[in-house]
């Protein structure tokens, strides 16, 4: 069995989860059996998977496997109940105990505390200290641990308790002691040979490796920029969330990267891992030939979308402040924001700072990019680090040229300046000179043959086909 080891996913995911369904596909299209593993306590996990088409013999979460045990690895659980939640509040206003259903079966108690603020000594914060979770149908306690609140790396578990798991009352000091028994129970209960394929997560990174006298194969996904900056020295050479792994390549079967310019970058640092380090893209396009794009006037005005997950490090906001200039410059273009996240207030207030509303809109989260695309004319990027860029992609499938900054790997990798979109030079340290720079670049494409954009834009994309991918995962995973 194949595994794709993951923290989490919800309703609006991220790109590791949608390289993770790319990949399922990929399986399926060469008959390479896989089930997608997350190892956090996902309260509306099926409700997701509802969202994303996933059933429940495609997804083992590890809290439900420790409630349901091993017939649940054969379809997922049975017993299915409304969801519905309670706060216990004390007479202080306090919350206390908060009581959740999910609808797999999961009754969840959380146990409340407060604690001195760790950054302002004389604040109280209330957080959990301790979780219960029972099965609802049977109203047994299954599971039972505390959370640390460690400084420096936030709620830590530890003090695990799993009780009368196949008849036993098992104790583990901290999650990464509790994954590997976990996969242990995976390993064995799927004959053959398994491959654990991490998407993201040190503990699982951790739990792993120390399983490496099993017999089980392992193969690291690198989903960024494995670097900060190469040629920076004020920045720290490896990505915190890659460091582990980097530091540990003799754990690792393979490491997968998007890009053939990544592999290339890292074998700088690892010269005698030609074997070990493989670019297989994250994204692709279907085998079948998409329809001609549809030119369309659009009474003058050239609509440029954007769809990302609204985050710090996507800097949209850039996007919307090159736009803008544009506009002023006397261009009649618009931009429209598909996603959701942690920015939107930001870009609410972006919008509103540059009198823009009336030509740039956010328009929320959609399952459905794919129908987004033809709706416009090109596609622009903000981002100063994508390890591959699966909305480029998209993007370029669906013809549209693209809008970016020259960033490391994906841009840099799918995006021919001049011929299927336009890069542009950024500053870290100076967003003014990266929203000029964007700016000039929308400038160029403007004044382009769009004719030809749309030509080469499709057309660069054709060695992305599921079928060419698909066989790349199926001779990886027949080699190993």
């Amino acid at each position: 069995m194949n595994f794709f080891i993951n923290r989490a996913m919800g309703i609006g995911n991220s790109g590791v989860e949608h390289a993770q369904f790319y990949r399922g596909e990929l399986f399926d299209k060469a008959g390479i059996p896989y089930r997608y593993v997350f190892v956090e306590l996902v309260r509306e996990l099926h409700e997701a998977m509802d969202a994303w088409n996933l059933r429940n013999d495609q997804v083992i979460n590890m809290w439900e496997y420790f409630v349901y045990g091993d017939k649940y690895l054969d379809h997922g659980p049975l017993y299915k109940q409304a969801v519905k939640s309670d706060m216990v509040i004390d007479s202080t206003n306090t919350n206390r105990m908060f009581t959740s259903q999910t609808s797999s079966g999961l009754t969840i108690i959380e146990h409340m505390v407060k604690f001195p603020d760790p950054k302002k000594p004389n604040m109280l914060l209330v957080s959990t200290a301790r979780v219960e979770i029972f099965n609802a149908q049977t109203g047994k306690r299954m599971v039972m641990f505390e959370y640390d609140n460690e400084p420096h790396r936030e709620f830590l578990l530890k003090s695990i308790h799993l009780f009368d798991f196949k008849g036993q009352h098992l104790y583990f000091e901290n999650e990464v002691l509790l994954q590997k028994f976990f996969f242990e129970q995976l390993n064995a209960y799927y004959e053959g040979k398994n491959t654990f394929i991490i998407d993201r997560g040190e503990e699982s990174e951790a739990a792993l490796y120390k399983m490496r006298d099993l017999g089980i194969k392992i193969i690291e996904l690198v989903h960024a920029d494995h670097l900060s900056d190469r040629n920076d020295p004020k920045h720290p050479l490896w990505n915190n969330y890659y460091e582990y792994m980097l530091m540990h390549m003799d754990k690792v079967d393979r490491v997968v990267v998007a890009t053939k310019l990544q592999r290339e970058d890292l074998l700088v640092d690892f010269p005698n891992d030609t074997n070990k380090i493989v670019a297989i893209p994250v994204g692709g396009i279907r085998d079948k030939k998409p329809k001609a794009k549809v030119q369309k006037k659009n009474n003058g005005v050239f609509k440029f979308v954007s769809v990302s997950r609204l985050a710090e490090e996507k800097h949209i906001d850039l996007c919307v402040r090159a736009i803008a200039k544009l506009h002023e410059a006397g261009h009649k273009v618009s931009l429209d924001i598909y996603g959701q996240g942690e920015t939107k207030n930001k870009l609410e207030e972006v919008i509103l700072e540059l009198s823009a509303g009336d030509y740039i809109k956010l328009k929320g989260h959609s399952n459905h990019v794919d129908q987004v695309y033809p709706q416009y004319d090109a596609f622009i990027s903000g981002s100063f680090s994508e390890g591959f860029g699966l909305t480029y992609i998209e993007a370029l499938n669906a013809a549209l040229p693209i809008l970016s900054f020259n960033a490391r790997f994906g841009a840099l990798e799918l995006i021919h300046d001049g011929e299927n979109g336009f890069l542009a030079s950024f500053d870290r340290g100076n967003d003014d000179d990266s929203v000029e720079q964007l700016a000039k670049a929308g400038e160029k494409m403007l004044a382009a043959n769009y004719s030809n954009l749309v030509r080469n834009a499709r057309r660069s994309v054709s060695e992305f086909k599921d079928s060419v991918l698909a066989k790349k995962w199926g001779d990886l995973i027949d080699e190993l």
